[in-house]
Parts: structure tokens; C-alpha cells; sequence
């Protein structure tokens, strides 16, 4: 590639990149201008006049040089220099720490991260004019220790109470948090509510700084730092280290950056859940780039990705791919959890802004309704039914209504919310809410539940499965199979709680071990098994036993019941679902039998009268010697002498004790020869477990029999589940050994 070309191009891009918000990759976060980026500045035309020959040919050329810019992209204004040339890697696993800054405004946050990274934050022209932060900033500190290679990230917030929206989308998905109290104002309305709002999001790592010494009496400080600790005090940053600092000479600044990276250390000693989670990516950013496409911003709550990788795009339900992986200057292959990133993606970038996810495709599951865990701040008055409130969580923002569940009023409850859109929520996500006006914080919480019941909402048992839920996973599961009769299904489970199969895996094993001794059952169309504890599977595997023990004292001339008639038969209240894993479970055990469709207990046998017995005496050779086609009812009837209505009514009684198997209106079969044609469709369907189709055509020219009886086969075994017809073709639907061999 031409050299001239490449270096006019950077000209082009160095003024572009500049005038948009936040450093390399350009856009401000929120609203038009930060989906689109600021209009260029009408003074700039002269310099871009002679580059526009250059841009053709940029275009001409893209592929040669679109890595390379894209190597130039950074992330949240890290670097102010896009065409800096980048530090080579050095092959060290990245630990990065991302902390937010919090506190009233003019207290300091913005010059105090400008000290700690070298980077201000502060890139719009408006805050530049009015001095004070208007969005979110973002700046980065790389380092080495211990042999790794560390980045501390910084999330510097508004403090201005007007923008107390881009605050909370800030602090959403961070590690930890940096309190600013200036030492000549001392704590400010915003400290207090950012602080609430610190404990209420869970963070418990920190510490606070304060800033503007140099204004301060020894008095002074201390009487500031009393009453921040006040402040802390019965919260998660209780206790938390105050660092005196100079923004002015830099007094005090190496001590907090030696807590930090001291923090950073201590986050990877303890023990995280990474390679058990599903990939979720939150979107604080969305821009685009010339030449690249859509490029969004943000942090890797949970899981792993590498480019290339595909993606559910929650905001639109659009599957995306992973083009490119930048962390801090740098071209990465896989990106972590607790990362900051930006990422390239495959997709229209108007669809996706602040607030969105990037989700394995597996965690589809958007909700209107889910149930949560809220405290609420002292003072505040008690949520009112059908009052729209404002729920901060992630980095979105939603009008939802909540209505208490239970009757008693403690400092944590429970609460059902309701959002006018579906949001993407799991289980843990904390969230804030504000006032009807949002102008005041009311409380906090967390998802508990995203798969709401459609009654008993309230219930003194919906309320207990609530707290068993909010546990660790796997004490969460022991609680629940002890109070869920219909047992855990993991597949919610996994779901809600964003469990790989990995994890799933090690919860399910330990269940079914002592002391526990879980039943697994496997439920058809699902992933993961249905778990029931000891006593609530006896109750389920008696009441079958008992029903059909009743059955066959009742009508000894049948040989069972079918799966449809089991509900009824026994009058369990289970799901289908539920009940057909179960009656695999108890065929396994051999604690019932099936003979074709029908399910008995194993020593069960019909007795039919004498009349009927001679009859199948005499009707067995003839249909053993017709084979796969028998004689019609009419023709049975002339060939054994008997008046039709006395062989139809002795045919049925057949049937029911499932001696004779009928698969048509004037068809009936041994149950033999329906196993065998039963073998032969297997065949044709690529052998046992096969997916391949077959046509009626297939089927006669393997087995010889007539068109028009073909297709009365087919449909009896479509009718009992055996087979099913997609368009011109059938698939097997279960295995032959379910259904026809005893």
C-alpha cells in the first residue's frame, strides 16, 4: 500500500475521530448525536479539501488498511492520539480492574482520574465550558506487576444532579468505587445519594479520596473524614480507607494508586465463576466507524468470547458476529469477564445503544414481568400499585409499576415488577429506583425470579420458592427440590442464574449423591434434567402404581392405559412433560411395563371371555399367514362364518387388551407385524435415533404393500406419537423400543 496514501488517509481520520465523543472511536453514548457523532467543525473544510482524492481511494483500497485503522481504534477516549503507533504486545494475560469514581459535583473526580491515568475525561466542548461532566468518561492505566499485565479502567461520573441518569448507567457494571468528597464542602446531597446508590448496587470494594487538602485545616480534614465514615457506616463500603490527596501537586496520589493496584491484585485471588457462565456483554456506546461498520462499547459481565463468535443482539433479537476484539490499544483474541472492550460487531449500528446486550444465543429470554428482592432507603414511602416508577439497571432505563408480594413489610421484601418493554434481566442484576419525577433515589435491589408464575404470585408457597432462590446456586437447588412437588427444572434454573453446563453438571451430580439422593428425570425437548428429591418422587411413582393397580382390578379385560389416560387415571396435577419423563423413569426400573401404546404393571395379563379366546384362536393363523396385509373386517368375517357384528364386537374387545392391534377402520394387525413394520420405518429413517425422511413411496417400495394401506399405517403410527409428517415426508418422533418392543 502506498505510503502517501495511508498517511493522508490517518489526516483524514485524526480530524474525524476528533470530533466525535470520546477519543477513538468517536460517538458520545446517548441521543442522536452520540449514535451519529458531532457535526464536523466548518473550519476544518481546508484540511479535509485536499484529502478527498485520498478517500476515494481509501474506499478503493479498504481492505488493505482496514485492519490497520482498526488497530488505531481505542476504547472510551482512553488515548486522544488515534494515529498513535501501538506498544507491541507482551504476551501476558491481561487483569484489568474497573473502578467508578462517585461524589458531589466540582468535588474533584475529573482532575483526580486525570492524575491517576493521564487522561481527561472530559471531551465534549460543552463540559469543557461549564467545567463540569456532562456523560460518561472513561480512562485507562496499564501497568505490570507481579508478572502480569494489568489495566486499571476508570468510569469517571457526573456528579450534577441533572445528570444522575448517565451516573447510574456508569456504575452498573463495575468492580469497584472511588468516593470524591471535596474537604472544604465535605459531604454534599449528591455524596449522600451516590453513596446510597454505591451500597445498593452491592459494591463493597473502594475506598474514598479527598480531594482539595490544600484548602483544608488539619480541623477540617478530620471532621470531614468522621463524617464520611458516618456516612459508610452499615454499608458495603463500611470502613472503607480514606486517602488525602492534592490534585493541585499531587500530594497523596501514589498512596491511593498503590491501594488501587493493590485492589486489582485481590480481585483475582478470589475465586470467580467465569468459565461456568454464558457470554453477556453490556453496551454503554454505539458508534460507527468509516470502513469498519458498527462498533459498540462496554463491559463483559460473564463468559468468554473470541471474534468470529455469533451473538444475540437483546435490543433488536438480531443474531450478530464478532469482527473485532480491541482492549485498551491493543487486538485481542478473546475477551473476558470483568473486561472493558470494544467490539466490532456485524449489525446496523442504529439498532444497537446504551442499555443493550450482547448474549449467547442460549439466554434469549426477554421479560415484562419479573420478581426481585427491593430495599428501601429509610425515610422512603412504601411503592404504590400502578404508579409508574423509574428502574435504572445495566446501563438502561425504564418506566416499570411494582406490586408487593406477601403481606409483611420488612427491610428486604419481595416485589413483582412490570416493565411497559421486555428487558433482559437475570438473576443477581441489580437495579435502583427513583421517584415518579426521578428525582430522588427510593431503593435497590435484585433479580430473584425472571419466570413469573401466571397465578399464586403471592402465595405463601411462591413466597418461600422466592427465598430459597436467593441463595448460592447450589443450596438454592437443594431448597427447591425439597419444595417444588413437580421438581427443578434445570433448564429455567440455568437460565435464570446464566449456568454453563459445566456448572450444571457439578449441581446435578452432588444432588443426586447422599445425602440428597436426587431422582434425574429426562424430559424430552429439554437440555437438562428434571430433578425431584426422594419423597416427592415416591409420592409421583406410587400414585402411578397405585392407579394402574386400580385400573386392571376394574377392567381386567384391558391391557392398560395409555400415556394421555395417565393424567386422568391417576389425577396427578403434573405437566406432561413431567409425566412422560416419569413413566420413562419407572419403564427403566422395570416398575411398570408398555405393551404397544398402553402401560400396565409388569405381571399384568387380560382375560378375555371364551367366545372372544376361540375366536383369536381361530382369526391368528389367518392373519399370521396374510402378514403385512391382512384381510378386511368383512373378509375375516365370510372366511370364519361368523355375523359381522359378533367379529366387530369381539375385535374391539381384542383391541382393548391389545391382542390384536387396529390401524384402520376394517384393518387389524398382530402386534407382532406392527412391530416388524415398526422396525422397517426405522430403516428408512436412517436406523435407531435416525433424522432422515421418508415418503409414502419409500415406505411401499420397502414393504410392498399397497399405496392407500400404506398410508393408513403411517397415520396410526403418526396418531401414537411414533412418527410425524412434515409436508410430504416423515421423521421418526421416538424411538421403536418405547413404544413396541415389552
Amino acid at each position: 500500500m502506498d505510503r502517501r496514501l495511508a498517511g493522508g488517509w490517518r489526516r483524514v481520520r485524526k480530524y474525524h475521530l476528533r470530533t466525535q465523543r470520546g477519543g477513538r472511536f468517536g460517538g458520545s453514548g446517548t441521543g442522536r448525536q452520540g449514535r451519529r457523532g458531532n457535526p464536523q467543525d466548518p473550519a476544518a473544510l481546508p484540511l479535509l479539501r485536499p484529502c478527498y482524492r485520498l478517500d476515494r481511494l481509501w474506499h478503493r483500497n479498504r481492505r488493505h488498511l482496514q485492519r490497520g485503522l482498526y488497530r488505531r481504534c481505542d476504547d472510551h477516549g482512553a488515548d486522544d492520539r488515534p494515529d498513535r503507533a501501538l506498544q507491541p504486545a507482551n504476551g501476558l494475560r491481561l487483569r484489568s480492574l474497573t473502578v467508578a469514581s462517585a461524589g458531589h459535583v466540582d468535588h474533584g473526580k475529573t482532575l483526580l482520574v486525570r492524575n491517576l491515568t493521564g487522561v481527561d475525561t472530559d471531551t465534549l466542548a460543552e463540559e469543557k465550558k461549564r467545567g463540569l461532566s456532562i456523560n460518561l468518561g472513561f480512562a485507562y492505566k496499564r501497568y505490570e506487576a507481579d508478572g502480569h499485565d494489568c489495566l486499571l479502567g476508570f468510569v469517571d461520573v457526573p456528579g450534577h444532579i441533572d445528570f444522575i441518569g448517565n451516573m447510574l448507567a456508569g456504575v452498573g457494571a463495575v468492580d469497584a468505587a472511588l468516593l470524591v468528597v471535596a474537604a472544604d464542602d465535605g459531604v454534599m446531597p449528591q455524596t449522600i445519594e451516590h453513596a446510597a446508590i454505591l451500597d445498593l448496587l452491592d459494591i463493597r470494594s473502594g475506598c474514598v479520596a479527598l480531594t482539595k487538602i490544600d484548602r483544608a485545616s488539619k480541623t477540617r480534614l478530620n471532621k470531614v473524614k468522621a463524617e464520611v465514615r458516618e456516612l459508610l457506616a452499615g454499608g458495603g463500603l463500611a470502613g472503607a480507607p480514606v486517602f488525602p490527596v492534592s490534585n493541585l501537586d499531587g500530594g497523596g496520589i501514589d498512596r491511593l494508586t498503590g491501594f488501587l493496584h493493590q485492589l486489582l491484585q485481590t480481585k483475582y485471588r478470589r475465586a470467580q465463576l467465569a468459565e461456568n457462565r454464558m457470554f453477556r456483554f453490556l453496551i454503554d456506546r454505539s458508534f460507527s466507524v468509516r470502513g469498519i461498520g458498527a462498533v459498540v462499547t462496554g463491559s463483559c459481565r460473564a463468559g468468554e468470547a473470541a471474534p468470529g463468535r455469533s451473538l444475540l443482539h437483546s435490543g433488536s433479537g438480531d443474531e450478530t458476529r464478532i469482527r473485532g476484539i480491541r482492549v485498551h490499544q491493543e487486538d485481542r483474541d478473546q475477551l473476558q469477564q470483568g473486561e472493558r472492550a470494544a467490539l466490532n460487531i456485524a449489525i446496523e449500528q442504529s439498532l444497537a445503544g446504551r442499555g443493550d446486550w450482547l448474549l449467547d444465543a442460549r439466554l434469549r429470554h426477554p421479560v415484562t414481568r419479573f420478581d426481585a428482592r427491593l430495599r428501601l432507603l429509610p425515610g422512603t414511602a412504601e411503592p404504590r400499585p400502578n404508579t409508574r416508577y423509574h428502574l435504572h439497571v445495566g446501563a438502561s432505563h425504564h418506566l416499570v409499576t411494582l406490586r408487593r408480594l406477601g403481606p409483611d413489610r420488612k427491610k428486604d421484601d419481595f416485589f413483582q415488577v412490570k416493565t411497559r418493554e421486555p428487558v433482559h434481566v437475570l438473576y443477581g442484576d441489580r437495579f435502583i429506583l427513583r421517584d415518579p419525577a426521578a428525582s430522588h433515589t427510593l431503593g435497590g435491589g435484585s433479580v430473584i425470579d425472571i419466570f413469573v408464575p401466571a397465578r399464586g404470585r403471592d402465595t405463601g408457597e411462591r413466597l418461600a420458592i422466592l427465598a430459597a432462590m436467593d441463595q448460592e446456586p447450589e443450596a438454592a437447588c437443594k431448597a427447591l427440590t425439597r419444595l417444588l412437588p413437580d421438581g427443578l427444572d434445570f433448564d429455567r434454573f440455568s437460565l435464570c442464574r446464566n449456568l454453563g453446563a459445566a456448572a450444571v453438571a457439578e449441581i446435578t451430580g452432588k444432588l443426586q449423591r447422599p445425602p440428597e439422593n436426587c431422582i434425574a428425570l429426562t424430559v424430552e425437548a429439554s437440555e437438562y434434567p428434571l430433578l425431584l428429591s426422594q419423597e416427592h418422587y415416591r409420592r409421583h411413582r406410587d400414585a402411578v402404581l397405585s392407579a394402574l393397580a386400580g385400573h386392571h382390578r376394574a377392567h381386567p379385560d384391558r391391557q392398560g392405559v395409555g400415556e394421555s389416560q395417565l393424567t386422568r387415571v391417576t389425577e396427578l396435577r403434573t405437566s406432561r412433560p413431567l409425566l412422560k419423563a416419569l413413566v420413562a423413569k419407572l419403564l427403566e426400573e422395570g416398575a411398570i411395563a408398555r405393551s404397544g401404546s398402553l402401560l400396565h404393571l409388569p405381571g399384568h395379563s387380560t382375560r378375555l371371555g371364551e367366545q372372544v379366546e376361540n375366536l383369536l384362536r381361530k382369526l391368528r393363523p389367518i392373519l399370521q399367514k396374510a402378514g403385512t396385509v391382512p384381510p378386511r373386517t368383512r373378509e375375516l368375517a365370510e372366511m370364519t362364518g361368523l355375523p359381522l357384528a359378533a367379529l366387530e364386537k369381539a375385535l374391539r374387545q381384542a383391541e382393548i387388551s391389545n391382542r390384536l392391534v387396529k390401524v384402520a377402520d376394517n384393518r387389524h394387525y398382530l402386534p407382532e407385524t406392527i412391530r416388524e413394520l415398526a422396525a422397517l420405518v426405522e430403516k428408512l429413517a436412517g436406523g435407531p435415533g435416525g433424522k432422515q425422511g421418508f415418503s409414502v413411496i419409500d415406505f411401499r417400495d420397502a414393504s410392498g404393500i399397497g399405496r392407500n394401506l400404506c398410508i393408513e399405517i403411517l397415520e396410526y403410527f403418526d396418531g401414537i406419537g411414533y412418527t410425524r409428517r412434515e409436508d410430504n415426508l416423515r421423521f421418526m418422533r421416538t424411538s421403536r423400543e418405547k413404544l413396541f418392543e415389552r
